[in-house]
């Protein structure tokens, strides 16, 4: 059995997680950089932003900030 690797929206869903409120979306993206081990160049973090906008776990919700919605995970059970 193969294990995937993290996807930094399933890093975002741990780190929202274990922080327990929305957080800025370039702090998010620090965080997620330093568990994948990758560059902080404007490039990537880009990059990076925009997997995360086509995750429907995260819920931007306003002036930068982010959270995981919990009761999406849940229906789609």
């Amino acid at each position: 059995m193969q294990v995937r690797k993290k996807s930094e929206a399933d890093w975002a869903v741990e780190i929202l997680g274990e922080h327990g409120e929305s957080m800025h979306y370039r702090e998010l993206l620090e965080k997620i950089s330093d568990q994948m081990n990758r560059k902080k160049d404007n490039m990537a973090l880009t990059s990076m932003y925009t997997r995360l906008n086509l995750d429907n776990r995260l819920v931007y919700q306003g002036e930068g900030y982010w959270f995981f919605d919990l009761n999406r995970v849940n229906q789609k059970g």
